[in-house]
């Protein structure tokens, strides 16, 4: 918009002009004879409002009031850990900019906003978390037609180089054997959920939510459906977390051996669970998980890893099988496969190594026949 004063006579007068495209060619609308400058600037807003076709309250709409109105419609759609993170992440924009009008707010606001959080020391992950937060947030916003654009698209977020990445401990065969093997051996709480993770790639909470009644004896397979999560307010059972997670496994051989040994243990005790990983009627806190498996591993002298580690295991003996990435991608539940992808293969320096002898051998050995059957 653009205010401009002038004076006719000895009054100072106001005038108003905002811009618009109508059929993709630039417009504009122009307002004079305002007595205040407050009244010529209101005029630019609400003409601006109804020729971009904006909802009568998006001028009045706060940042802070429109992220709580938004959430709200998320509280049904999203699991309960990631409602509490995007909470977390409202917090952190209300702090900045939610007093800001949301029709006002510019992009500069918003990249002043991450660098401040960024100077707190933030580390990128989370900044970006809140960016993302804020960016859903500002689609949702044009979709009710409270603003024209999203003003998040553009920022730079700076990824500092020093900051230690996450590298997951994955365990070789032996290793994985040998932690298996002394769980069985002396009856640990821990031993049915590592035996789903490292074996058949179970997220944490589709371990603990592994039902009885999920598991097919006869055809050899267990159905994952249910999801046992921790967030904020508590735990919570609902469904595991998109579709393509809602899968089946096979569980022949070993796997249902083992479970069918827990199976009559339980009914010899007396005992009617309904999850396979309860002890003594009652599921365990997700939360201790990795504290009870790095004091094992620890105490008996063996690599340390986080439990979710169990399932990059799995994933990464799988590949080194010659197990395939969309076969892979369904095993773990993966949406797309590139999503497994950018988890297993990105500088994965033994099968980058494995692929490169591959085709040098490949190379190698067609060479060698063809000398023999030149020498013949």
């Amino acid at each position: 918009m653009e205010i401009k004063s002038y004076k006719e006579g000895s009054k100072t007068y106001y005038s108003g002009r905002i811009w618009y495209y109508k059929n993709g060619n630039k417009k504009s609308k122009y307002k004079s004879g305002f007595e205040k400058k407050k009244d010529a600037e209101n005029w630019c807003i609400d003409t601006e409002r109804i020729l971009k076709g904006l909802a009568e309250d998006a001028d009045s709409t706060k940042v802070k009031d429109f992220l709580a109105r938004w959430i709200k419609t998320k509280e049904n759609k999203l699991s309960p850990t990631t409602l509490s993170g995007y909470q977390v992440n409202i917090d952190h924009i209300n702090k900045y900019i939610g007093d800001t009008k949301l029709i006002k707010l510019k992009l500069i606001d918003v990249q002043e906003m991450l660098d401040k959080i960024s100077a707190t020391g933030a580390k990128y992950r989370t900044v970006k978390y809140i960016h993302s937060t804020l960016h859903a947030a500002l689609n949702y916003a044009i979709k009710t037609e409270l603003v024209k654009k999203n003003v998040s698209s553009g920022v730079e977020i700076r990824e500092d180089d020093n900051e230690n990445k996450f590298v997951a401990s994955v365990y070789s065969a032996d290793d994985l054997g040998k932690l298996i093997t002394l769980l069985r051996e002396l009856d640990h709480p821990l031993y049915f959920p590592v035996l789903l993770a490292a074996m058949r790639g179970l997220r944490r909470g589709e371990c603990l939510g592994l039902r009885w009644s999920d598991i097919d004896f006869e055809k050899g397979i267990a159905y994952i459906r249910n999801n046992y999560t921790i967030a904020s307010t508590g735990t919570f059972h609902r469904k595991v977390k998109t579709k393509e997670s809602e899968r089946l496994i096979d569980i022949d051989g070993f796997i249902s051996d083992e479970l069918k040994r827990l199976k009559e243990l339980e009914k010899s005790e007396g005992r009617i669970q309904k999850y396979v990983c309860e002890i003594n009627g009652k599921l365990p806190d997700p939360s201790h998980f990795a504290r009870q498996l790095q004091n094992f591993q620890l105490s008996n002298n063996l690599p340390t890893c986080r439990f979710h580690d169990l399932r990059h295991t799995f994933a990464m003996l799988q590949l080194e099988s010659g197990t395939d990435l969309d076969t892979l991608r369904r095993l773990l539940g993966h949406s797309k496969i590139g999503i497994t992808s950018d988890i297993y293969l990105h500088g994965n320096k033994t099968l980058i190594k494995k692929a490169s002898n591959n085709i040098d051998n490949l190379v190698l050995m067609s060479q060698k026949t063809e000398k023999i059957e030149m020498s013949q």
